[in-house]
């Protein structure tokens, strides 16, 4: 017999079965005058076994809800007991919702289940169900010869036992729902709200510090990315440990194999490729005494080794004559990486860090990165297009969404960003995917460009970095560009006016939030549409504003990383 929750599935089958036996059989009993006595009592049968299916439907529906799209519920409830009723996934799922009452659950559907085929084989039913005749006209020799009972009251032993089960199946339906509708409105269970303005600070501070820390003459063919992190735990604050901060940065700095664009400058020999490093903050005090002061009450960490050095660094480098002392040449301090010796620190920078509110210590990763002249860079966009499981998609609608809030109005992300500012890097023993970037290049002739939103638009799109994420998330789930998901109805494409050009692309966009409903489910096309139509319930439009912020945390990123975990916390990574 078939386990767990085939069961449900096969329930779900079994009962109408029945119904078309018992149907069949009134049927059969019209034909002959001698039992049109017994017809009321099986149409009252099936009447009762009607009621009790149309209550186990709707409870297996309603556990289903949020489990399975609103497409894929046709088929589930087409096939009872298929192959989507066996899936392991779907096992998983059920098992979240159901929690604690997952065993009794299932162990009251299994004793349906068997009643149910107690009912099939006191009517005489094949085990498929059916009837062991095909004509009415041969009822009553099949009466005869099978020997069934035509009264309601022979049945009346199962058919309480079903309804007694059915009430329980209900019961606990609706105490699950009940529990997850309460733990996702707890304020205990909502996630709090990192300081993503500190976040942002940082951010823009460490660009600022990168601007004036290449001494160098090829400043043109350098660039820095930064890697795109989740950061959802609520620990970064200015005032919690002294001088050191928890979040850090994970950098990778380029010396690109492109030539310089100001001709007087030479095409160098490129001394190094690529490195990595790990960036700290340290949260500088109006007074460089208060901060070398308390540098001894710097927090324990979870890498002892960073801890030591980040320690060290920021003690000698508050000192008089400290042992490390602020470079003003990144490429140069880069180079003399090299080789073997790399237990370095690089305090950046002598002139900035009396007016920044931070100072930033660079460490270079341990080992020094091999086979740089083999690393390549490709864009999110081209590796979505080429095929991304929807595990990464996922993962990474996430980051996007939280960096969005971090990075929001910093050098790093401009406000008209796509999936093609975000890149990876491919290199050996990586998996790329896991890591996104964003880069900056320090040239002074480089300048960016940011496309603004045409004047009647902007009371459509008010904020255009969150337009931008829900974009990016439409095209992560569909893997295609808005462009090849345009439709006649959205409007004409390719304009030269620009105008017409976003209303043509939001009325795409507008158009697909409804069917990801059905496709990606309710949590990831809610987030969507809250970007798109920047719907929050709220006045405010502008990340500046903290509740606003608050926001889009809590109706997007949050339910982005909700729906992450609840489709793929126990799947692999093939999904």
């Amino acid at each position: 017999m078939a386990s767990g929750v085939e069961v449900a599935g096969l329930v779900l089958g079994s009962l109408p079965l029945i119904l078309a036996g018992l149907q069949f059989y009134a049927e059969g009993m019209a034909v002959s005058r001698r039992f049109r006595k017994y017809r009321r009592e099986v149409e009252n049968l099936i009447i009762e076994i009607t009621a009790e299916n149309a209550d186990y439907k709707n409870s297996i529906m309603l556990l289903l809800i949020g489990v399975v799209s609103s497409k894929d519920m046709a088929a589930f409830l087409a096939d009872p007991g298929g192959e989507l009723w066996k899936e392991k996934s779907f096992d998983q799922k059920l098992r979240m919702r159901l929690g604690g009452s997952y065993d009794a659950y299932m162990g009251i559907i299994t004793y349906l289940y068997t009643t149910t085929k107690k009912l099939e084989s006191r009517l005489k039913l094949t085990e498929g169900g059916k009837p062991q005749f095909t004509q009415k006209e041969l009822f009553k020799d099949a009466y005869k010869r099978l020997k069934f009972s035509l009264k309601k009251s022979d049945y009346d032993d199962l058919m309480s036992t079903v309804r007694h089960a059915n009430s329980s199946i209900r019961n606990l339906t609706g105490q699950a729902l009940k529990i997850e509708a309460r733990q996702d409105r707890s304020p205990l269970n909502r996630p709090s709200t990192p300081d993503f303005n500190v976040i942002k600070q940082r951010a823009e501070g460490f660009y600022s510090a990168l601007c004036t820390s290449w001494g160098c003459k090829c400043t043109a063919q350098h660039s820095v990315s930064l890697r795109l992190e989740q950061r959802l735990e609520n620990h970064t604050t200015d005032e919690d440990h002294g001088n050191f901060a928890d979040d850090h940065f994970h950098v990778l700095f380029q010396y690109d194999r492109s030539p310089p664009p100001d001709p007087g400058v030479a095409v160098s020999s490129r001394p190094w490729t690529w490195d990595e490093a790990e960036v700290h903050v340290v949260l500088e005090k109006s007074k460089t005494g208060e901060a070398a002061a308390s540098v001894s009450s710097i927090p324990p960490r979870k890498s002892v080794r960073f801890s030591h050095r980040a320690a060290e660094a920021v003690e000698a480098a508050l000192k008089s004559t400290p042992d490390l002392r602020p470079i003003s040449d990144l490429c140069s301090a880069i180079q003399s990486l090299q080789g073997p010796q790399r237990d370095v620190c690089f305090s950046l920078l002598k002139d900035e860090i009396i007016r920044q509110r931070y100072g930033f210590l660079v460490y270079p990763i341990e080992n020094s990165p091999y086979d740089t002249d083999h690393w390549s860079v490709s864009s999110l966009r081209a590796a979505v297009a080429k095929g991304m499981t929807r595990r990464y998609r996922l993962q990474l609608a996430v980051t996007l969404a939280s960096s969005v809030l971090q990075l929001h109005e910093t050098s790093w992300l401009s406000d008209d960003w796509s999936i093609d500012s975000v890149f990876f890097v491919e290199r050996p023993g990586i998996d790329a995917y896991d890591y996104p970037f964003v880069a900056q290049r320090f040239h002074q002739a480089s300048s960016r460009i940011t496309s603004a939103i045409p004047g009647q638009m902007v009371h459509v799109i008010p904020n255009q970095a969150l337009y931008g994420l829900g974009i990016a998330l439409i095209e992560l789930w569909y893997g295609k560009t808005l462009a090849e998901l345009h439709e006649i109805g959205d409007g004409p494409l390719n304009l030269s006016d620009s105008e017409k050009n976003f209303l043509t692309t939001f009325n795409t966009a507008y158009r697909l939030i409804s069917e990801l409903e059905d496709e990606a489910g309710e949590m990831y096309s809610g987030a969507v549409r809250r970007c798109i139509q920047c719907d929050f319930q709220s006045r405010a439009r502008n990340f500046r504003d903290a509740q606003f912020q608050k926001a889009v945390f809590e109706g997007v990123v949050a339910q982005l990383k909700a729906n992450y975990d609840f489709l793929h916390a126990h799947s692999g990574r093939s999904s």
